[in-house]
């Protein structure tokens, strides 16, 4: 008698998102935006310019100071006014013209992105996570950002979804870290073969999350309009070897996911491979 073999239902109970690209953009584009607000203040520089100079200028912030130079003992919002600085000299701003107003300038660009008035959710999204609620799903945020994520997330009507949202700069550490999924486990109570996450980094969301031990999907967005110019911000190529479980729309997330009870075994994802790129 032929023996057949059975693979035991993966149990999904907890369903985490990144923020930013993955569940909201800045709206229009954030280099228009830039330049609009400085236009009120008198600043007349370009949108291409601001895009051309935004990616450049975070890099060279992210390797001056990391994780929004926590450890050198700035705020997240000192480490912002900097880089928005930089930002606009770069993009041909005249320094005498820019700074006697840039603090007003300042505070109204980081005003703008704490709100609704700055991003705009993806089409995708409200009803993907309703449904994914009704299911009985868990559901969390895993952003790498600063405080202002919860205030974002707020004014666009999305914590209705959520049992938590929990920013780097909260946690401690930034993905693709072990530490800061597990403190999503933590928070939620479930093991992490229990949980799955999605986001639009290669590196940090997908392989981030396989290396702490979850299931993970890479959500392929299209990049913003600074992105190309910004290699820090782009997603790492996948491996040639194996490439990763990846869907183009949320809504794709209802057909793979069932309730919470359980996953197909024919849904299951293979291991990722581990690589130290």
């Amino acid at each position: 008698m032929a023996s057949t073999s059975t693979t035991a239902p993966l149990r999904i109970r907890l369903l985490t998102f990144d923020a930013y690209n993955t569940l909201f953009k800045p709206k229009g584009s954030l280099s228009a935006q830039y330049a609009q607000e400085a236009a009120r203040f008198g600043i007349h520089v370009t949108k291409s310019a601001v895009s051309q100079n935004f990616g450049h200028a975070y890099k060279k912030q992210l390797d001056r100071a990391p994780f929004y130079g926590l450890q050198l003992g700035m705020t997240p919002r000192e480490w912002w006014e900097e880089l928005v600085y930089t930002t606009f000299l770069g993009a041909g701003a005249n320094k005498q013209d820019l700074d006697p107003i840039f603090g007003r300038l300042f505070d109204s660009l980081y005003t703008r992105f704490m709100t609704a008035e700055g991003y705009a959710t993806f089409p995708d999204v409200d009803k993907t996570l309703a449904e994914l609620k009704r299911r009985g799903f868990q559901m969390g945020v895993i952003s790498n950002s600063d405080e202002r994520v919860l205030s974002v997330i707020k004014s666009l009507n999305l914590d209705q979804h959520f049992d938590f949202v929990l920013p780097s700069c909260l946690a401690g550490y930034e993905k693709p870290a072990l530490e800061i999924f597990d403190k999503a486990l933590q928070i939620a109570n479930v093991s992490p073969q229990n949980a799955l996450h999605v986001g639009d980094d290669a590196e940090k969301d997908f392989q981030g999350a396989r290396d702490a031990g979850w299931h993970s999907v890479l959500l392929e967005r299209s990049k913003l309009s600074y992105q190309d110019s910004a290699p820090a911000l782009v997603q790492d190529a996948p491996s040639p070897v194996q490439l990763p479980n990846t869907i183009m729309s949320l809504q794709e997330l209802c057909t793979i996911l069932g309730s919470p009870s359980s996953l197909s075994s024919s849904q299951q994802q293979p291991k990722a491979v581990s690589s130290n790129q």
